[in-house]
């Protein structure tokens, strides 16, 4: 009395052309040889530093106050303000470029296997002035721990990889 259930079968089968195979492919050993890079940190300013005329105003500001009684005498309204960087242009600012050499250095202090282990997969950070573990390059410009099976130096070519 019941029914349904009594019907064939149906599949599809999605075959991928040959040309989308072969940017799949390029795209992921592009990925590959891209993930050895490693990170790139950012050393220009993140956060802007007070202008002059902005110093000027808080320290007017801060004498006005110690005039009155309401700060000491003599104080810098600036203290406990980090030393600005100038960089190109002549902007002030902060950078947080040196809190992550910072980071990085503690870390590799603090767990140099670890650390070994991390960056044996990526590309020599910086240079052998600023990195203690930079090791040169073998005798072809390969980094070590550069993996064979790709090509060195590795070539891009309008945005393929060979």
């Amino acid at each position: 009395m019941g029914g349904g259930g009594k019907g064939g079968s149906q599949s599809t089968k999605v075959e991928i052309p040959a040309w989308a195979e072969r940017a799949m492919q390029e795209n992921l050993r592009k990925a590959s040889a891209m993930g050895e890079i490693g990170y790139m940190p950012y050393y220009g300013p993140d956060v802007a530093a007070f202008s002059p005329m902005q110093e000027a105003g808080m320290q007017g500001a801060y004498d006005a106050a110690a005039a009155y009684g309401l700060a000491a005498p003599g104080g810098d309204a600036l203290a406990g303000m980090p030393q600005a960087q100038e960089f190109a242009g002549g902007i002030r600012g902060y950078s947080s470029g040196d809190l992550f050499e910072q980071a990085r250095a503690e870390f590799e202090a603090r767990n140099p296997r670890q650390a070994a282990q991390y960056n044996r997969f990526f590309t020599p950070y910086g240079t052998e002035e600023t990195n203690p573990n930079f090791s040169s390059p073998g005798q072809d410009g390969r980094p070590p721990g550069y993996p064979d099976y790709l090509p060195w130096p590795p070539r891009f070519d309008m945005g393929s990889f060979r």
